[in-house]
């Protein structure tokens, strides 16, 4: 496997994004500086990466004063909606599509707080992008975003646990029955074969769609209780309460500490992680989810897609969109791909050698062709509550499967107004 070294980024990306014909165009310099924010982890790699391409641009366009501010992510969408209403939103803000669902319908003064940049972009530079990803950028019909990433969760494994076992690695032929039939043999001592977070919304949406279930129906009503949903929820609280394959009580950060310090074989985890787990030590492999050996279907996590928002009320619009622009070019997508192993959005590199001849990213895009694109809508931030619920309830014993997803439904039917 290619290790994931970090490019010195500053000085070879500078050059890149002239060479790709992004270069300082003599701007007038704004009164005050364009205020960006952004939720990537305090010294991760994709914070790494960002900032170096936010110095490359300083450097390019000294005549744009920036002013970078981190914003934790669970908090990004109420500080700008206050930020909004209070007329001190920032210029510039990373946020994903399920973000954008949820600030679409916010109004201050009778506007939305965030800026359509149909207008700001030509029809060339909007068909740079996949479709897909463009897509997940729109709320009805007006373009929010400019896709800088896209990922989804995939299985991935610590090969020396595997192979201390004498235990063939996962791989994309993998059914359910295989995944806990590995894990069962993998738990030993303080050793789980498999690490999730059951009770949490996010991991169960992928074993929903393998049980044929969906979070919406394909008029975007609320559906959390098709298909074989139930089973799929009874499915996942099984591999703590049952086959005893994952720890009590996971959590995402608890997941994460458990196959850092090699106290799980295998989690269900993104991309976003990839770089602590390398920076750890841990010999790193990836496959896709498996096929539910019930139905036949390959779980198919939801695909998330961030991108670069401009607030409506910047003063600054057209350095913003030329940032945004900067910060999702050919260069810094593929640095980041590279480097932090999320995809990218440009259709270009999605085709090109680069992504498709990594051995870890060729995995994430087989994964990523398989994914479901929760749809751009206010009730899909607010679906997880209810799950999540229902999970409880099923784990504590206070209700059936089928009872908890029908009353979680119902409760998001209630919401959307249906």
């Amino acid at each position: 496997m290619r290790p994931s070294a970090f490019l010195s980024a500053t000085l070879i990306l500078s050059t890149l994004l002239v060479a790709c014909g992004i270069e300082h165009t003599g701007d007038v310099r704004p009164q005050d500086p364009l205020i960006v924010w952004h939720s990537y982890a305090t010294n991760g790699r994709e914070e790494r990466v960002f900032l170096d391409a936010v110095n490359s641009f300083r450097d390019a366009h000294p005549d744009i004063p920036l002013e970078v501010n981190y914003v934790r992510y669970l908090e990004l969408v109420t500080q700008f909606i206050t930020a909004a209403q209070g007329g001190e939103a920032p210029d510039l803000i990373r946020f994903n599509h399920d973000h954008l669902g949820e600030i679409g319908h916010v109004r201050v003064g009778g506007l939305p707080v965030l800026e359509d940049l149909r207008p700001h972009l030509t029809p060339e530079e909007r068909r740079r992008f996949d479709p897909r990803t463009m897509q997940s950028m729109r709320y009805e019909s007006a373009l929010l975003a400019i896709p800088a990433m896209q990922s989804c969760l995939s299985l991935i494994y610590n090969r020396d646990i595997f192979d201390r076992q004498g235990m063939a690695y996962p791989n994309d032929r993998w059914t359910t029955d295989d995944m806990v039939r590995t894990a069962e043999t993998l738990s030993a001592g303080d050793v789980y074969g498999l690490a999730i977070p059951i009770k949490w919304g996010y991991w169960w949406t992928p074993f929903q769609t393998g049980y044929g279930g969906s979070l919406f129906n394909s008029q975007n009503v609320p559906s959390l209780d098709s298909g074989r949903s139930a089973e799929a929820l009874s499915f996942v609280l099984s591999l703590e309460q049952e086959h005893q394959v994952t720890p009590p009580g996971m959590h995402p950060e608890s997941m994460k500490t458990a196959f850092v310090q090699g106290r799980a074989a295998m989690v269900i985890d993104g991309p976003w992680n990839w770089g602590s787990y390398l920076d750890a030590g841990i010999n790193l492999g990836q496959a896709m989810l498996p096929v539910v050996s019930e139905t036949g279907l390959r779980m198919a996590p939801l695909l998330n897609f961030h991108g670069w928002s401009v607030a409506t009320d910047s003063l600054h619009k057209p350095e913003a969109v030329k940032l945004a622009l900067w910060l999702t070019s050919a260069p810094v997508q593929l640095q980041s791909a590279r480097v932090t192993q999320s995809l990218p959005t440009l259709q270009s590199l999605l085709e090109g050698p680069e992504i498709q001849e990594d051995e870890v990213l060729a995995g994430f895009m087989r994964q990523a062709r398989e994914c479901v694109p929760a749809p751009t809508l206010r009730a899909t931030g607010l679906v997880y509550e209810p799950i999540e619920t229902a999970l409880s309830l099923v784990y504590q014993g206070e209700i059936s499967a089928d009872e908890a997803l029908a009353e979680a439904n119902l409760h998001m039917l209630k919401v959307v107004g249906k």
